[in-house]
């Protein structure tokens, strides 16, 4: 099939149509139950059997042949505690909330795919199950859906995830192996002692402290950039009580992202060597804490084949088979460790227009896009068997 198919252009209406609705009703992580009501309606009205598990996923089942093998296509669908700063039409009607990481276009576009596998599953030579995973902002997702059996009754066999960024034109990228980085959610607790400021001898400052860890953090990077690709960052620091009273307690919590648990583990060991070092020259008490850990996305060798096939043929020149990972995470990762499977990414940039970055109030990409990415995917899904 190609994009300029009778069977793409009938259903590229229909796709845009899902993702602006999808974008004018955004719902943040596990409170997605109007979209999960919307999706199952749309798969309902395709002429699938959907149900929500979860909470708030949605899966449905296309079956032709128990004999044939199961291929999984992941959608997210939820949105961001973002306001929104576009001039849409179509602009998020929730305050607060918006669909600033494509998600809405991911669901929209999934659901064109469904309707083309739909229509012509007598041409496959597997059975398809349709994924609609909530929470994958918070990483809470696929582990929530793997405890819900989702890639069991039937065994799934094979996977395929997507993407969009509008960081560059019309394109289409596959990295090789890694896809997307193994990251920490990292906490730093400084201790100080608080003092009445007319006293500032009796106190340890905390904040100052945090200026010290700040900095350090800031030295991390520019030390270890040659060994490795890594980031490290704060994104949130609270601490104080008042005016007059020096600080004893602050609290920091950012991101630490690599391209494999070795590297991890060495920055992260790293940092907390460094934070011991700012405790014996301030006496104040510093934990750093790895709230949270999810491992990067792998992607597997066949399917890399399979996928980088379908997007030359696609998109031509415009396909990257990419050596560089992305230092973003998915949580799909934890199916990818159950499943073999290929994540890619569409490229989406607005033409002659300011492209803003994922997770930003002002981001958008370019709907043209929806066509090259259905026919990706209904061209990969369909040649599986």
């Amino acid at each position: 099939m190609f994009i300029d198919s009778d069977d793409i252009k009938k259903v590229i209406p229909e796709v845009v149509k899902i993702r602006r609705h999808i974008h004018m009703y955004p719902e943040i992580s596990e409170q997605e139950y109007e979209t999960s009501k919307y999706i199952k309606k749309c798969l309902d009205e395709i002429g699938l059997e959907a149900k929500i598990i979860g909470d708030t996923g949605v899966v449905a089942m296309l079956m032709n042949n128990p004999e044939y093998p199961t291929v999984g296509l992941r959608a997210e669908m939820d949105a961001l505690p973002i306001e929104e700063e576009t001039n849409l039409e179509f602009k998020s009607k929730n305050k607060g909330v918006m669909h600033a990481c494509s998600h809405d276009g991911i669901v929209a576009t999934a659901l064109g795919v469904t309707r083309l596998l739909y229509e012509h599953k007598d041409e496959l030579k597997c059975n398809v199950k349709f994924i609609f995973e909530p929470a994958e902002e918070v990483g809470k997702g696929a582990k929530k859906l793997i405890a819900e059996k989702v890639l069991e009754n039937p065994k799934v066999d094979k996977m395929v995830i997507f993407h969009y960024a509008n960081s560059e034109p019309i394109g289409m990228e596959i990295q090789k192996s890694v896809s997307t980085a193994t990251l920490g959610r990292v906490g730093i607790e400084i201790i100080g002692k608080s003092s009445h400021w007319g006293e500032p001898e009796k106190g340890i400052n905390a904040i100052s402290v945090s200026a010290k860890v700040i900095d350090a953090i800031d030295k991390i990077n520019i030390d270890l950039k040659e060994k490795m690709q890594f980031v490290l960052g704060m994104g949130t620091i609270n601490g104080g009580v008042k005016n007059n009273i020096m600080a004893e307690n602050v609290k920091l919590e950012g991101t630490l992202r690599t391209f494999c648990e070795e590297n991890f583990e060495y920055v992260l060991t790293y940092l907390q060597d460094r934070m011991k070092e700012i405790e014996e020259e301030t006496n104040a008490t510093i934990k750093v804490t790895l709230i949270s850990h999810l491992p990067a996305l792998i992607n597997n060798p066949d399917l890399v084949k399979m996928g980088s096939e379908v997007g030359k043929e696609i998109f031509g020149d415009r396909f990257v088979l990419g050596e560089k990972p992305f230092l973003a995470g998915d949580n799909a990762a934890y199916y990818f460790r159950l499943v073999p499977g290929v994540r890619m990414v569409f490229f989406a940039e607005e033409e002659n227009e300011q492209n803003w970055p994922l997770h930003n109030g002002k981001f958008d990409f370019n709907e043209d896009i929806f066509p090259y990415a259905v026919c990706t995917l209904y061209n990969l899904i369909s040649t599986m068997d």
